[in-house]
């Protein structure tokens, strides 16, 4: 009797050690990623392939340079970035301005018929928010109908 207490004893505080392990091996790993994301440039920051699963929304930017090529629009060169995804078209970014941790892009369609403002917001806790600026124009196809995609959704990087 007095062994099985002894062993179960010991489980205990072997266990409670390693989840203390665990916890502070965490808490190291969250305050290097924080410490990771307060040095980046705010065009690092922005800098990848943002995009929401369920609308289908890809939003690709380098806002560094003009390295990303546009699918099916290679005469137009390199540029900073754009959208595509399940949406009508592809939309090329034209114009954009950074504000912290948000950054106001203008991208415009490829029959340059429509432009959209977009507002990308970095999140704390490492995700995006995407929010249309004076109206909503990305549409896409549902059934054979055009119908624009929501003006608001979370976004993740990739």
């Amino acid at each position: 009797m007095k062994h099985t207490f002894l062993t179960i004893l010991l489980l205990l505080v072997t266990g409670l050690t390693l989840h203390a392990q665990d916890r502070v091996q965490k808490a190291d790993t969250l305050a290097v990623d924080t410490l990771a994301a307060d040095t980046l440039s705010p065009e690092q920051r922005f800098k990848g392939t943002f995009y929401n699963e369920e609308i289908g929304l890809n939003i690709h930017l380098d806002l560094e340079e003009e390295t990303l090529i546009v699918p099916g629009m290679s005469f137009l060169g390199p540029v900073h970035g754009y959208m595509d995804g399940k949406i009508y078209g592809a939309w090329m970014l034209i114009k954009h301005e950074i504000q912290g941790n948000k950054v106001l892009l203008r991208f415009t369609n490829d029959m340059g018929a429509d432009s959209q403002n977009v507002l990308l917001t970095a999140k704390e806790d490492g995700t995006f928010y995407y929010e249309t600026v004076n109206g909503n124009y990305v549409r896409r196809a549902v059934g054979r109908k055009l119908v624009k995609i929501a003006g608001e959704m979370p976004m993740k990087k990739k």
